[in-house]
């Protein structure tokens, strides 16, 4: 299970020589992947929180920021897409 971080890191694109655009489409698309892999149980998590303590603010954060993550990830990978088809 990857964490948000680790998602984020291995996103970042290195200072070496920049990928094409179709393998960063291709890692976008298997970042995504991992990330809605990490939501669905982040999901799972929040819903067992709040059934055995009701106290599941903490949880809830971590849900919102994978829901961010995932929006961006998406949303990064679309642009790249109209840049490649421009």
């Amino acid at each position: 299970m990857m964490s948000t971080r680790s998602i984020v890191e291995s996103a970042t694109p290195q200072p070496a020589a920049r990928p094409s655009p179709a393998a960063q489409i291709e890692r976008l698309d298997q970042l995504i992947l991992e990330a809605e892999t990490r939501l669905e149980e982040q999901e799972a998590y929040v819903r067992e929180i709040a059934l055995v303590n009701g106290a599941s603010a903490v949880a809830s954060f971590e849900l919102n920021k994978m829901q961010l993550l995932v929006a961006l990830l998406r949303e990064g990978r679309d642009r790249l897409s109209e840049a490649a088809t421009a």
